[in-house]
């Protein structure tokens, strides 16, 4: 295979430069800087068409020589056939966009992209689950290995998902901070790459319970988040269009740059499941802190960022949101949205019932929130629901006791003080 072929924009950029015994800043100027250069070379960012032809004149090449070689229009074509597959993954259709994105991976590795071949492997370890998202991921380390960083770390989240899915979270958690700190230290701070290192972060610190690192790093992935997923999409699609009338017109590096940014965007699609869990740490730090109506906007947004068949917990919890500011009508009709979806095995079924406890005693009904609160407790002493019990306990225990039933209460205190370990006389 041509050596072109086997090389990378920037990598082609670099060869061709040193070629004609340039530096860095004298093929930048006047233009652009010699930083620029250096970033284009290395991969961290992608250059835009007016770039590449200003580039191309500098060394007196064709701008479709820098882009790829002989066969430009095939290998932009390839990347947004690319893009128009992950599309299929991201509205669901999985089973046809399988095998689609496998074609494409091992085409892309006959034409020798490897880029595009690590990038199709990405999108169906995402989407794969046991052995065959681990095999998909070592080929896509594979693909890649020769890249430039901040695409070897494209990498990093999908080998900590299957880390995790073999116990190992506490390794899975300081691979993706040690990769996220190397970025930073060798300066590849790219956007996209830290914004799913940062969301891949605090989701994991949220599922181990520490909500202080969660919400640091949420907070640092909220601000580098560019809109919900509609916005993306949007923007997507105006850049594979462009790329379409630049591809027709026979401006291939414009539409090779138009490309590159839809799958950036791509990429923050796919996150977003990740990204509902930064809104859910930054949600819970808020109310803590006692920013209830902070709390209640980030509730509903990573409600809303959240497949709707995942939303049963959240909303539960956005119901004890609206009911901390008194917004007593919207949490019952969410208890009421929700409660029929939960069967009573399910240990959200005695958070539902916990809530509307608190809803009762909101309201001043006494008996009604004592009534709720037991049967929480109850529920959540068989289900193994720890948390939910240990609330349940709190909020009953004293409303017993306030109406001179003290025995009741020790009763129920003791049974969950057992499921929760502690030693009781």
């Amino acid at each position: 295979m041509a050596k072109s072929a086997r090389e990378t924009v920037g990598a082609r950029l670099r060869r061709l430069r040193q070629a004609r015994g340039l530096t860095q800043s004298e093929l930048a100027k006047p233009r652009y800087t010699a930083a620029f250069v250096s970033s284009v070379e290395t991969g961290t960012r992608t250059p835009s068409g007016d770039a590449l032809r200003y580039f191309a004149d500098r060394l007196g090449a064709g701008a479709d020589e820098l882009l790829g070689g002989s066969s430009p229009r095939e290998f932009v074509q390839l990347d947004l056939e690319l893009v128009e597959i992950a599309e299929e993954f991201l509205a669901g259709n999985t089973p046809s966009a399988a095998p689609a994105m496998l074609k494409l991976a091992r085409r892309a590795e006959r034409l020798d992209r490897q880029r595009q071949a690590g990038i199709a492997w990405l999108w169906l370890a995402g989407y794969a689950e046991g052995d065959a998202r681990t095999k998909y991921v070592a080929a896509a380390e594979n693909a890649l290995a020769g890249d430039a960083p901040p695409y070897r770390a494209m990498v990093v989240p999908l080998r900590t998902s299957v880390l995790i899915a073999w116990g190992e979270t506490q390794y899975a958690l300081h691979l993706l901070e040690t990769c996220h700190d190397e970025l930073l230290r060798e300066g590849y701070p790219q956007p996209s790459i830290l914004l799913t290192l940062r969301a891949c972060l605090a989701e994991g610190h949220l599922r181990q319970g520490d909500l202080a690192r969660a919400g640091g790093y949420a907070d640092e992935a909220l601000r580098l988040s560019r809109g919900d997923g509609e916005l993306l999409a949007e923007l997507t699609r105006g850049h594979v269009q462009v790329c379409r009338t630049y591809l027709a017109a026979e401006r291939f590096a414009d539409a090779a740059a138009s490309i590159s940014a839809a799958q950036d965007l791509m990429q923050e699609r796919a996150l977003h499941p990740a990204i509902a869990q930064c809104l859910l740490a930054r949600a819970r730090l808020r109310g803590h802190a006692d920013d209830r109506e902070g709390a209640l906007a980030d509730l509903v947004a990573a409600r809303d960022a959240t497949a709707p068949g995942d939303t049963r917990a959240l909303t539960i919890e956005l119901a004890g949101a609206f009911r901390a500011l008194g917004k007593l009508v919207e949490a019952e009709e969410l208890l009421a949205e929700v409660g029929p979806e939960i069967p009573g095995d399910d240990p959200l079924s005695a958070a539902v019932r916990f809530e509307l406890g608190c809803l009762a005693l909101a309201r001043g009904e006494r008996e009604t929130a004592v009534g709720q609160l037991t049967a929480a407790a109850e529920l959540a002493t068989g289900l193994g629901a720890r948390s939910v019990l240990a609330r349940s306990l709190e909020q009953v225990s004293v409303l017993l006791g306030a109406s001179g039933r003290q025995e009741e209460a020790a009763d129920l205190l003791r049974a969950g003080l057992r499921t929760l370990g502690a030693e009781t006389g």
